[in-house]
């Protein structure tokens, strides 16, 4: 049965391969696609995107088409989540906002967003707040017409950043499914609890078992 995605949802996505990655982003804003939302991917690099349009095409959607008439926005971390070195929350809040207004006035039903957090493995000034950022989309996405995807690499992110994540994202999607998120917590307490790596593998287990 396929995946059903809907406006308000703020998703955790967990990887283990960039072909995973490519696979679920590619199904996700697909999606998004033919359903008349704009999409809005933020990759690693400029060859990430370009392994993105290729599933794209494979899902037999015109990628560069979709670019032409303004239906999918790609871009880098450089020129999203650090365009000057540094992560923001309020200026990435203000970015996220533009574009979903953007999005409307251009005709579209709403703005679909995927990003990979790979970024944090640089540790930029300001990734300290990356926390406060995961847990106040949720309260954003619920407030507009858009949802939003943030994709993290469970080889190489580590466990107090995936538990945090986990705590802040109202669903998940993992091994090709997409499902609530029972770890979930509230954006005020999501945001003061102390982290539990330890569980994150249980946890991961148990999103497995509720597939």
């Amino acid at each position: 049965m396929p995946n059903s995605y809907a406006q308000g949802e703020h998703i955790c996505g967990l990887f283990e391969t960039e072909e995973e990655q490519i696979a679920m982003a590619a199904e996700y804003l697909g999606d998004a696609l033919r359903n008349g939302e704009r999409a809005f991917y933020v990759a690693q690099s400029d060859a990430a995107l370009g392994r993105f349009t290729d599933a794209l095409k494979d899902m037999q959607i015109d990628s560069a088409a979709a670019v032409k008439r303004g239906a999918l926005v790609v871009a880098t971390h450089n020129t999203a989540h650090l365009p000057d070195g540094c992560f923001d929350c309020e200026r990435m809040l203000r970015l996220l906002n533009d574009a979903v207004e953007s999005a409307l006035n251009d005709g579209f039903i709403g703005l679909r967003t995927c990003g990979d957090m790979s970024w944090l493995l640089q540790e930029p000034t300001g990734a300290e707040q990356i926390l406060e950022y995961e847990a106040l989309l949720n309260q954003f996405f619920q407030g507009v017409r858009a949802a939003g995807m943030c994709q993290y690499d469970r080889r190489r992110l580590q466990a107090h950043v995936l538990d945090h994540a986990l705590a802040t994202h109202t669903s998940a999607f993992l091994d090709g499914h997409h499902k609530l998120n029972p770890f979930y917590r509230p954006p005020a307490i999501a945001m003061n609890r102390a982290a539990k790596p330890d569980g994150v593998p249980w946890k991961v287990a148990e999103l497995r078992r509720r597939a």
